[in-house]
């Protein structure tokens, strides 16, 4: 067993290589079932095998257009052709023209295809058999045309037999090789069903990005203001009790925010109604988000004379991330520091600019930068831009969101 190939003696332990055989058995079975209910076509082998071929033609084209027949083909092709639990064979009904002509095609290749390799097994079984039992039988027998004398003087006749039964199992695996290969063609998805299918995928990951930049913006921030007050409240705990009421009061609400967008964000990853239809922040929650980086111990200047609720829903929310995210850096990377807050709408876009004067490092030098890359891939995904960098002692974050989201 050493000396076949790796490949056939590891294909000579495998269930699925019986399991592809049978498979092409059942594929030939299909012209001898309907030769034997057709009269007069019997009399030669050629004629036979040529029937076998061609009358089962037009009655598997018939039936390749019944959409059962492309579950039923599915399913058994997964049975026995798949060596695993693959999605490359579908099981499903026929849903459109191209999936019936497909399957049209499939069941009259699949009944070639088994037609022509059990011949060529049989007629190779045929002659290993007339060999191996030619040593034993005096005369001479013929067979595919070819005289083979008999008797004990012809036992080499023995030493053909191994090749020619290895021959015959290599048919049988490649052939199942090449089933396989063709119903994954024929039966598995088309070309639009798999661009379809990697589209959805592709919209389904973004939407798991974005809620993990959601998640990112909204937690960070809160996060970022419970260490400020908790901070400053420490400092003063002996000194200005009041001062520690209002910072706790402030962690306390930032919390319950927090809480609210993190069920908000679980409820959409759980595909649950109730993430669907909760709110989330826009600019008319403006003065919430100031009044809590306030609270924080921060000095906002803000400018905010612009009509937000001429503003539409997604611009409004994804415009009150960004500013909630400039907020956050500010905070983090440079605390004390005082923050101006500009919000323009005009009549075609919304300007947003955040800016705080540096501190002994640049706000990039102690993040990870995901929170600057979110706000650009936030911009960007309305077609606006976002910018951010540091010039003449300050570190500016701009923003340009249009109002009007091109189809």
């Amino acid at each position: 067993m050493r000396r076949l190939p790796s490949t056939l003696y590891d294909a000579l332990r495998q269930g699925r290589t019986y399991a592809r055989g049978l498979h092409l058995l059942l594929g030939a079975a299909v012209g001898p079932v309907c030769v034997l209910v057709w009269p007069g076509i019997t009399e030669s082998l050629a004629r036979t095998l040529a029937a076998c071929a061609l009358v089962p033609v037009v009655p598997l084209l018939l039936l390749g257009l019944v959409p059962g027949a492309r579950r039923a083909e599915g399913i058994q092709a997964r049975l026995l052709l798949v060596p695993d639990d693959e999605n490359d064979i579908g099981r499903a009904p026929a849903r459109s023209l191209s999936d019936r002509r497909r399957t049209s095609v499939w069941l009259v290749l699949r009944c070639w295809w088994g037609l022509l390799i059990a011949s060529v097994v049989a007629q190779l079984l045929s002659v290993t058999g007339t060999l191996a039992s030619a040593p034993a039988v005096e005369g001479s027998r013929t067979i595919l045309g070819i005289t083979v004398p008999g008797g004990h003087r012809h036992i080499w006749y023995l030493g053909l037999v191994p090749p020619l039964l290895v021959a015959v199992f290599g048919l049988v695996v490649w052939a199942g090789n090449v089933q396989l290969a063709l119903a994954r063609r024929l039966l598995g998805p088309s070309t639009a069903e798999r661009l379809a299918a990697a589209e959805r995928r592709a919209d389904e990951l973004l939407a798991r990005n974005r809620l993990a930049g959601e998640l990112h913006d909204s937690i960070g921030h809160a996060l970022t203001v419970t260490v400020l007050q908790a901070s400053a409240a420490r400092e003063l705990i002996d000194a200005d009790r009041d001062f520690v009421i209002r910072a706790l009061t402030a962690i306390e609400d930032t919390g319950r925010r927090a809480m609210n967008d993190l069920e908000r964000t679980l409820g959409y990853l759980k595909d649950e109604e109730q993430g669907v239809r909760t709110v989330r922040p826009t600019l008319a929650d403006i003065g919430q988000l100031l009044e809590a980086s306030r609270a924080a111990g921060v000095t906002v200047r803000s400018r905010t004379a612009a009509d937000v609720d001429a503003v539409p829903g997604v611009v409004s929310r994804e415009a009150y991330r960004i500013l909630q995210e400039a907020l956050t850096n500010a905070m983090k990377h440079a605390p004390g520091s005082p923050v101006d807050v500009e919000l323009a709408v005009t009549g075609e876009q919304v300007r947003l600019t955040v800016a705080n004067r540096l501190v002994e490092q640049v706000p990039q030098a102690s993040g990870t930068g995901k929170g600057l890359r979110s706000l650009r891939e936030r911009a960007a995904l309305l077609g606006g831009r976002a910018s951010a960098g540091a010039a003449s002692g300050r570190w500016t974050v701009s923003a340009r969101l249009p109002l009007r989201l091109e189809s």
